[in-house]
């Protein structure tokens, strides 16, 4: 309880300074009759404050309560109609997302995997072999003029991954200029056949086949690596295709992204996934159809979630981070819950998952040397530039 108090004192007295100090002497002091100037003021002094404390609390298990508040500062600040047009909004995605590619490009993997969410559900994971990207997007499905990442720091970033995998046709999951820079490096883009059918870059994407629970291979790195995947084939309501990939690593490692993923009539082999392979990282949508039962389907070794604040919804859709916390809050799996910008290192080799979590590993039906990378999963530190490091625990509780 005093160390809660403490923190509170702290953050009242950061306030304070932001405030008062980190600005010009001739800093305003009211803002009356000039609303928009204020909520902009507001927005900054909040998101300083967020950001501060989500760098002294990185993705970790169990999840400090200073790391929970700040990160619903952030929904307050982003469930404003206008939050998209603010400066201060549009300035804190953008170096994030610029940081995050900073990083990716200086990172080198020896063992597990680094994971960092990006924009909405587009995540990056790096082996020590391969670098895969999950529905990479800018921001401009927010359709605010200077919210979008830069051009070139995407172009970076196509540089660094191997393979795209887009989920479905939809803008906040789709870009085309980000899929022409993996292109135009000889890198492959798979997504559904609807995917910009009408479009000349169509032809010159890959069209895995969409068979639940059938492995493919994909070549990578010129055909110097394979890598091992299942597109499963999901749908976003109805009609709308959305590929569910299941991607295996040379070293065994296995990473699902569900995209938009919320139809009930795919539980048929959702229910079926983690009985016939091992999952080690689940990134699912948010706001799925029953993602508890997505997470028993699956059985994953660890959850994160996506799809949180996605600028181009109305409000009431744009999935704040206090109503992903309510949804998994009777999870008995791991879920990380992470903003714009945070990585987290993934390391599935800890002896202590299985005893302290009940846990247990599927072997892919992918060959021998796939079926010796089973084991537990365990969980290492963030990586976040911080000076220090914090430890995931693999003991943990659920959601309070």
């Amino acid at each position: 309880m005093t160390s809660h108090k403490q923190f509170v004192r702290r953050m009242l007295f950061a306030a304070t300074l932001v405030a008062f100090t980190a600005f010009p002497q001739e800093e305003r002091h009211n803002w009356w009759g000039d609303v928009e100037g204020f909520l902009n003021r507001q927005a900054q002094v909040t998101l300083e404050l967020a950001d501060e404390t989500l760098k002294q609390f990185p993705p970790r298990l169990p999840e400090p309560r200073e790391r929970r508040m700040a990160l619903l500062m952030l929904d307050g600040v982003l469930h404003d109609v206008n939050a998209s047009q603010r400066p201060p909004v549009q300035e804190f995605l953008r170096s994030r997302l610029e940081d995050a590619v900073n990083r990716i490009e200086a990172t080198r993997v020896k063992e597990g995997a680094m994971i960092w969410k990006l924009y909405n559900h587009g995540f990056v994971v790096r082996t020590a072999t391969v670098t895969i990207g999950f529905d990479l997007v800018r921001g401009h499905s927010a359709r605010a003029e200077g919210f979008a990442a830069a051009d070139d720091v995407f172009v970076r970033l196509a540089r660094q991954c191997d393979v795209l995998f887009i989920s479905h046709r939809h803008g906040d999951h789709t870009d085309e200029f980000v899929a022409e820079a993996f292109l135009g490096q000889g890198k492959p883009v798979v997504a559904p056949p609807e995917v910009w059918k009408d479009r000349p870059i169509h032809m010159r994407i890959t069209h895995l086949e969409r068979e639940a629970h059938a492995v493919q291979a994909l070549a990578v790195q010129g055909g110097e690596r394979m890598l091992r995947v299942v597109i499963y084939p999901g749908h976003q309501g109805r009609e709308v295709q959305n590929n569910v990939a299941l991607v295996f690593t040379p070293e065994g490692m296995s990473f699902a992204q569900t995209g938009d993923q919320s139809n009930s009539d795919d539980f048929s082999w959702i229910d079926e996934v983690g009985g016939r392979y091992r999952v080690d990282v689940l990134m699912p949508n948010c706001w799925t159809t029953d993602i508890a039962r997505m997470l028993r389907g699956f059985d994953p070794e660890l959850v994160i979630t996506g799809h949180e604040n996605e600028m181009g919804h109305t409000v009431d859709h744009r999935e704040p981070y206090w109503l992903t916390y309510s949804r998994v809050k009777a999870s008995t799996y791991p879920v990380l819950v992470m903003t714009w910008g945070e990585s987290v290192h993934y390391r599935p080799d800890s002896p202590l998952a299985d005893a302290e979590m009940g846990r247990r590993g599927h072997a892919p039906d992918l060959g021998e040397q796939w079926a010796g990378m089973v084991g537990a999963a365990g969980l290492e530190p963030a990586t976040l530039g911080l000076e220090g490091r914090c430890s995931i625990h693999l003991s943990y509780a659920p959601f309070q």
